[in-house]
């Protein structure tokens, strides 16, 4: 008689049983129950664990048996709960059970046979992994711990010896032997009190001190696990026990980098987070720390190509200028003084540009010297990194900017000491120069970048560093699927030793049952057929590949011919085919079933027939391949021993595509649909190759590329052809303010400016201020510089006022050596001599009170300069909406979409005509373009007020266009109206 467990439903409860004593642990060789041991693969406190054959089925397995020294009322109870909790998880990287029973009154647990041992033999084998080996041993062992998560299941006892490797390099957790169920904590008194389980060096701090677990006490032990993976050894050691628990729940861990040099050291970060002894401070989840450890993958990173570069480098020269324009506004109280052409010659001015260039290095420094990204960089998806992928730290990061742009502060000095030494003030020779010295140095450095050397500048070798895209973590889309609710099982048909819940599906050769196993409580497939059907051959019995489903039990007798098959939740693929399926979807149905297919031919264990109908998108977004049709299709499509690996998969990738079940005919067919142009290439090369081998391996690295063109790129075409006439805009009302300023603090100003102006054109005899006068013009001149003398000479004798401020920064060149030249052939003008000047040259300069009164609205000068302004504002836009119109006619797109790598694509995936292209375009602009003609037709250009109008309107359509690039984040309006799709290039 068998030992029974408590009641489920009263765990407090109870029951003195008789039950054998349990027998010796078996001897390799003989024949246990129904299983013959074949070899001892290793010994721990709870048993043995054995690989196996089982007779019934000729599966080999791993048998695990519990040691009779334990064999007491706990050590059962907590051996056969492994056995069911282990059972209900069912993951690629989670150990399969197949059953638990009790042999000769020794409980085992039958588990899939891993056949390449665990991580700690390959520590002691090999020693530590190379650093991208180990990262993707542990994004694997969180995976497996997700999947446990998602059930309510903590394991507690997460170390390299219970994580196991195939031989395909896949790595899945086993031994939940400590596991307790988050949904029932009442069974947490299996764990003996004031007994510690487990092993102390990859406990949690608080596992140790016996505290209430959750999610993050697993995290410590992966970031354990992590660390020993890395350097061979385990973060806190101790001469015996007591010292191992002391410096595990007292000392900080020391940096993996101190044990190996190699490791990163923003790795070395993560896992020391790993480690923190408060939970609060390590990561909020598996997902969280999934991010920051795939930069360290083993997979190559995808280099920066020079045109997101060139990007990044545009809006971080945005976002410079706007921090230099406010420092040099916090160190000039009046801005006006950059206007000043001698603000060279002052130590202050050296003082204050050095002081700008040691704030842009702190600006590159520290942002991609902590966190790996500038803003720009950032806004386009790359960073920095060193060659072993870590962040390269601020030192590192201030000396590639340094090697990069000294030279162009050190050309701004020199040519502004060479303005004041040869050149005139108004010269731009110097700006001019120091423009075209910087492009011509920074094209030196840029020179030597290629493809083959991941697009390296001379700043990015000489520091070791490269600029990367940063990994793209696109978890795969879920299905959702309600499961309805095992109840009572009493009631229920039985078929063997499962419990039929429902019938899924049926048809002349086969039905489909929902079967339910009581004893590891999870549900199964069983599949009924005919009499006579032969047996599910032996090489099928033992697949145990994520993409193919797991075959568990079978029985042929006169009267019954049926086979059981893991229950997997998720829908049929040809239930999901009545509408098209998304590429960032689709890429990793063809990944899974390109891998599976490419293992299937080499072990000849390809399905007998390849159809649509045979595949299983499972509720987390992977693909299970089936011998039979899928339970619930809805469609049928007919089955293909014809069809090969590879245009089985051009099937599956045009019909989900295209959203339509694709006849065996169609199945060699192009896919028609909008998608990147690497996707495009690949399933070209799909559809024209005889082998999926290449598929699989170009389309791996694919899967870490953004699948579609992200919103931020739609929103930067917006705000980077709106900066010009943002830039206007902000320039207009700079010089607004300074006008003002100039009007409030020396009202003379500008009306002085004005005057000379007018002289200006009288001296050249201008035809039209000649006609408006009623005596000779050499008259007029003489009135006019009498009036210049008369009302100006007082500030031209002033030295502090004439050779300083505001009238030394407008009043230069021409106009400040006529000025003089007047006011010293005019020393003294009497009052009734201004007077009759003013009199006769009063319709062109009126009195001096009526300039000053009538501000800067009334000049001439000023009125055509707000005209200028105005007019300048809507043709900037216009210039731009006429070169997309050119560009999308000429060369179907813009340079601002070719150094973005975005393509324009119709439904059927081939880039949009000229014609359709002119019409996106002109749907594009066709608000701003209408709102700049209807302010230019129905205002006055030269009214302040108009002026404010049309810049308000042209912000808020910008502003409108951007929040439309945020809430339509899958396809603009313009898209959908032009029927046209942005994908990457």
């Amino acid at each position: 008689m068998s030992g029974a467990l408590p009641s489920e439903c009263d765990p407090g409860a109870t029951m003195i049983v008789e039950k054998p004593r349990a027998r010796a642990l078996p001897i390799v060789g003989e024949v246990f129950g129904g299983y013959r041991i074949e070899q001892e693969l290793g010994r721990g406190g709870m048993g043995a664990v054995y690989a196996a054959e089982q007779l019934a089925s000729g599966r080999r397995v791993a048998l695990k048996v519990l040691s009779h020294q334990l064999d007491s009322a706990d050590a059962r109870a907590r051996f056969l709960r492994e056995g069911r909790l282990a059972a209900s998880i069912n993951h690629p990287n989670s150990v399969y059970v197949f059953g638990t029973e009790e042999i000769e009154g020794t409980p085992v647990i039958a588990m899939e046979l891993i056949a390449g041992g665990t991580l700690q033999d390959r520590i002691q084998r090999g020693g530590a992994l190379p650093v991208g080996d180990a990262v993707d041993a542990a994004l694997q062992i969180i995976a497996g711990l997700e999947a446990a998560q998602a059930i309510g299941i903590l394991h507690r006892d997460i170390k390299p010896a219970n994580c196991f490797t195939d031989l395909d390099g896949s790595v899945k957790v086993g031994d939940f032997g400590l596991s307790i169920s988050t949904a029932a904590r009442g069974e947490s008194h299996l764990t003996i009190d004031g007994t510690f389980l487990g092993t102390p060096a990859f406990c949690s701090p608080e596992q140790l001190r016996g505290d209430e677990l959750n999610v993050r006490s697993d995290m410590y032990s992966v970031g354990v696990t992590l660390f020993y993976l890395l350097t061979g050894r385990t973060p806190f050691e101790g001469k015996n026990m007591v010292q191992l628990l002391a410096n595990a729940l007292e000392k900080s861990a020391l940096s993996p980098t101190q044990f190996r040099a190699e490791v990163p050291d923003s790795l070395s970060r993560v896992v020391l987070r790993c480690l923190e002894k408060l939970p609060a401070s390590r990561f909020g989840s598996y997902d969280e720390l999934r991010r920051v450890l795939m930069p360290f993958s083993s997979t190559a990173p995808t280099p920066a190509t020079l045109s997101l570069r060139f990007v990044a480098m545009i809006a971080d020269t945005v976002v410079l200028t706007l921090m230099n324009w406010t420092m040099m506004a916090l160190c000039y109280q009046d801005l006006s003084q950059l206007y000043d052409p001698t603000r060279f010659q002052k130590p202050s001015w050296i003082l204050v540009s050095v002081g700008l260039y040691m704030m842009q290095l702190c600006y590159w420094g520290i942002l991609e010297g902590l966190w790996g990204a500038s803003a720009g960089k950032a806004l386009v998806g790359l960073r920095v990194a060193r060659l072993n992928r870590s962040i390269p730290g601020i030192p590192r990061a201030m000396a590639r900017h340094f090697i990069l742009s000294w030279m162009t502060l050190a050309s701004y000095l020199i040519f502004n000491k060479l303005s004041l030494e040869t050149m005139s003030d108004e010269s731009n020779l110097p700006e001019i120069g120091f423009v075209a010295f910087s492009v011509v140095y920074c094209l030196c450095m840029f020179a030597n970048a290629r493809r083959k050397n991941g697009f390296a500048a001379v700043h990015d070798m000489l520091t070791g560093t490269r600029v990367i895209q940063k990994p793209v973590h696109q978890p795969r889309t879920l299905i959702t699927q309600t499961e309805p609710m095992v109840g009572t099982t009493e009631a229920m048909p039985v078929l063997g030793p499962y419990h039929v819940l429902s019938t899924l599906s049926q048809n002349d050769c086969e039905t489909i049952l929902l079967g339910y196993d009581a004893k590891l409580l999870r549900k199964v497939w069983i599949r009924q057929t005919k009499s006579g059907e032969p047996p599910v051959p032996q090489r099928m019995r033992n697949l145990a590949r994520p993409a193919r489903l797991r075959w568990l039990q079978g029985e042929r007798t006169a009267s019954e011919s049926w086979d059981v098959y893991e229950a997997v939740g998720g829908v049929p693929l040809v239930n999901l085919l009545h509408e098209s399926q998304p590429w960032d979807t689709v890429r990793y149905w063809l990944h899974d079933l390109s891998t599976e297919l490419d293992t299937a031919v080499k072990d000849a264990s390809m399905p007998d027939m390849l159809s649509l109908d045979r595949v299983w998108i499972t509720t987390d977004g992977h693909v299970k391949l089936l011998n039979f049709t899928a339970p619930g299709a809805k469609h049928t499509s007919p089955a293909s021993g014809s069809l090969t690996g590879r245009v089985f998969i051009n099937q599956v990738a045009k019909s989900a595509l295209e959203g339509r079940i694709c006849s065996a005919e169609e199945a060699a067919g192009m896919v028609e649909a909008p998608l990147a142009f690497s996707a495009h290439k690949l399933l070209r090369g799909l559809a024209a190759s005889e082998a999926n081998q290449d598929f699989t391996s170009e389309l791996k690295p694919i899967l870490q590329m953004p699948p579609c063109v992200p919103w931020w790129k739609r929103l930067a075409t917006t705000l980077i052809c709106a900066a010009p006439a943002v830039g206007m805009g902000v320039l207009m009302f700079l010089g607004a303010l300074i006008a003002d300023r100039w009007q409030t603090t020396d009202p003379e100003l500008m009306p002085m400016l004005t005057t000379l102006e007018m002289n200006k054109l009288l001296q050249a005899g201008e035809h039209e201020i000649g006609k408006s006068l009623d005596y000779p013009i050499n008259e007029a001149r003489a009135d006019m510089e009498i009036i210049i003398a008369g009302r100006y000479g007082h500030i031209l004798r002033d030295p502090k006022l004439w050779s300083e401020g505001n009238y030394k920064i407008l009043i230069q060149g021409e106009h400040r050596a006529t000025i003089e030249r007047i006011v010293a052939a005019h020393p003294q003008v009497s009052a009734e001599e201004l007077k009759l000047a003013e009199g006769r040259l009063h319709p062109l300069v009126g009195t001096k009170d009526e300039l000053i009164a009538a501000g800067p609205k009334m000049p001439e000068m000023t009125k055509m300069m707000r005209t200028l302004g105005h007019i300048l504002l809507n043709w900037i836009l216009v210039f731009i909406a006429a070169a997309s119109l050119l560009c999308a006619a000429i060369f179907r797109l813009g340079p601002l979409f070719r150094l973005l790598g975005v393509a324009v694509v119709t439904r059927d995936g081939n880039e949009a005509s000229r014609l359709r292209l002119l019409g996106r375009t002109l749907i594009a602009w066709s608000p701003v373009l209408l709102s700049a003609l209807t302010i230019t037709l129905v205002t006055d250009p030269s009214a302040y007020d108009a002026t404010l109008v049309q810049y308000a309107l042209q912000v808020a359509v910008i502003v409108v266009s951007a929040v439309a690039s945020l809430a339509l984040r899958k396809r603009s309006l313009q898209d959908m109206i032009a029927g046209t799709w942005l994908v990457p290039r």
